[in-house]
């Protein structure tokens, strides 16, 4: 699906939604979920943990611009960060890294949030 408002986005949630970072399913993996969202859209995230860090993380959606904005920062605020840092990123973060979203599609950083705590989740149970 696209957005057809690009010019409502800012330079840094355009820049993501059309040129998504970290997007594809990873091969290698320790962590999966795929969440729906109220709105229809479907994202899912891939990590790879190392050390109980983040090394490597990836996401797709069906979603317009701003889901592949929203995905593709949360995996650029992930990567790095232990699981306990990682699942502590908020709807807010992501919102405040992307310079903002219009109203109508702040719930795709709360997906995109959501989804990457439930692969972080999915590694952890594994885990056990």
């Amino acid at each position: 699906m696209e957005c057809n408002d690009l010019e409502k986005l800012s330079a840094q949630a355009r820049d993501h939604g059309t040129n998504p970072r970290n997007h594809g399913p990873l091969g290698e993996f320790d962590g999966h979920a795929r969440i729906t969202g109220p709105c229809g859209d479907t994202m899912e995230f891939w990590v790879l943990v190392e050390e109980d860090k983040i090394r490597n993380v990836s996401f797709i959606t069906d979603g317009c611009d701003p889901s592949r904005a929203c995905g593709s920062m949360t995996t650029c605020m992930a990567e790095g960060r232990t699981i306990a840092e990682a699942k502590a990123i908020s709807q807010q973060d992501v919102l405040n890294a992307l310079d903002g979203l219009p109203e109508d599609n702040e719930h795709c950083a709360l997906l995109a949030t959501n989804t990457l705590k439930a692969a972080c989740e999915d590694y952890l149970n594994k885990q056990k």
